[in-house]
């Protein structure tokens, strides 16, 4: 069994942890049930929904060439390994949709699990996903409404 850092801090600092740095523009790497077939993916966080429980996240995909048309790639947000540290390469963030995800079960992850915190999304690309996704007409209404964006 390997032990990772954050085993060795106490519960409390990684309960702070988790609310220090589960916020808009986060991005994790964690398990997903939303994916066919569920995997380890990376994604940014948008917004908490404590009311219902539900926390709005994007994904960050390697690559869009499976995406053959022009408007939906035209909703990828580039983000470059340069000025995100956080990933492997050069790579690009789904604007197409929010998906919502436990806020529960996320928390618990990341309290259990520090390491899945991965950095936070550089502040221009931000912006830019963000402008796509306001204007996204591949996302509904009320799920621009819950996050944020309108």
């Amino acid at each position: 069994m390997m032990i990772r850092i954050g085993d060795l801090f106490p519960p409390q600092f990684r309960k702070d942890f988790c609310k220090n740095h589960l916020i808009k523009g986060a991005v994790l790497r964690a398990p997903t049930e939303i994916t066919t077939p569920p995997k380890i993916k990376l994604f940014v966080v948008w917004q908490l929904e404590e009311s219902i429980n539900r926390i709005g996240i994007s994904f960050i995909n390697s690559e869009i060439t499976s995406i053959k048309s022009t408007w939906l790639q035209a909703l990828q947000c580039p983000l470059s390994q340069k000025n995100n540290p956080f990933l492997t390469h050069d790579s690009f963030l789904d604007c197409s949709r929010i998906h919502e995800k436990d806020l529960n079960k996320v928390r618990d992850l990341l309290v259990m699990d520090t390491e899945i915190f991965r950095g936070n999304i550089f502040p221009d690309d931000l912006l830019k996903a963000e402008e796509i996704i306001r204007d996204a007409i591949t996302i509904e209404r009320k799920l621009k409404k819950r996050y944020g964006f309108i």
